[in-house]
């Protein structure tokens, strides 16, 4: 069974600025998963019956434009999942689009820690 993937407004939680947070929403085989976008609108400017902004949000664009960028990035991670027939949950598929992973070698890994040290100043 695939996942589904919607943006919608988390009317619930008001944060401190007055504005609700935009949470993407995955949901598999009756499991649902919440994961926060980054931004937050104020509820008037947003349509819940269409789940997306209204015509006079400010910043509509950026936000339109954040949105798509993150379904497409969790459709095509469901697309992978599901052509190579790989299980996953709504958690699985959350992390595995926030944190790639990406095959190093040792020597990758080592100049990488030894950059971060320099950068940390612990040369010893």
């Amino acid at each position: 069974m695939n996942a589904t993937v919607n943006v919608l407004c988390y009317k619930s939680k008001t944060l401190a600025n007055g504005e609700n947070p935009l949470m993407i929403s995955v949901c598999k085989d009756g499991k649902r998963t919440y994961k926060s976008l980054g931004i937050s609108i104020n509820s008037r400017y947003w349509d819940f019956s269409k789940n997306q902004p209204k015509r006079n949000c400010p910043n509509k664009r950026q936000i339109e434009q954040l949105i798509s960028d993150k379904k497409q990035a969790f459709s095509q991670t469901i697309l992978e999942l599901n052509s190579t027939n790989k299980e996953y949950t709504p958690d699985s598929l959350i992390v595995k689009v926030d944190n790639p992973f990406i095959l190093k070698t040792v020597e990758q890994v080592f100049l990488s820690q030894i950059e971060q040290l320099e950068a940390n100043k612990r040369k010893g």
